[in-house]
């Protein structure tokens, strides 16, 4: 009787250390613990692609605004600068964005979309007085982040700067940025039916 429980638990013990010893050889690195060069890393192969160049606009461009909807669950305005909207070589949407609050506080930036990933980024602030000032983080992160109530990123890639995974012409982003009232009934301040 010991030997047949003996050789059971034997038994056991050897089968659960085989299946222990199959689960950790399947690990391997996987595409999203790559480097990403749109993420603000270094590409690590030759031939992958890097994000081009890019010097701050001039202050003074941050004047002529176009504005856009994004929503009725929000009561801020959102705007673009039209002669900032440019598409790089790299096929990134540069452009002087100006978010105004309800309450009257004025946020203005110079950032990026890219379409082909979905992805935003930050390159400056403006600060009164200091001109454009960087960010401490300026690495790419989604367009969406769940957040409803301030998703302009998402409104901009979501038909106004990008046609699915490509950018639009500038010009054709102003003029979809301006129609994006005409559909709609109500103001900013009163929400939009």
């Amino acid at each position: 009787m010991f030997t047949k429980n003996y050789l059971a638990a034997v038994r056991c013990a050897a089968a659960v250390m085989l299946c222990l010893s199959m689960t950790g050889a399947g690990a391997q690195i996987t595409d999203w613990q790559k480097p990403e060069p749109y993420r603000g890393q270094e590409a690590g192969e030759p031939g992958e692609l890097k994000e081009d160049d890019f010097a701050l606009p001039d202050v003074a461009q941050a004047t002529d605004w176009v504005e856009f909807h994004v929503g009725s669950e929000t009561r801020n305005r959102y705007f673009v600068a039209r002669a900032s909207i440019s598409v790089g070589k790299d096929e990134v949407t540069r452009f002087i964005s100006r978010v105004l609050t309800a309450g009257g506080a004025e946020t203005v930036s110079v950032e990026g979309i890219r379409c082909a990933t979905a992805e935003r980024r930050l390159y400056a602030h403006r600060r009164a007085g200091a001109g454009w000032v960087s960010p401490r983080s300026v690495q790419w992160s989604p367009v969406y982040t769940g957040n409803r109530f301030n998703a302009y990123h998402y409104a901009l890639f979501d038909g106004l700067i990008c046609a699915g995974d490509r950018p639009q012409k500038p010009s054709q982003a102003i003029e979809l940025m301006a129609a994006s009232f005409k559909s709609r009934v109500g103001t900013p301040l009163t929400g939009y039916r």
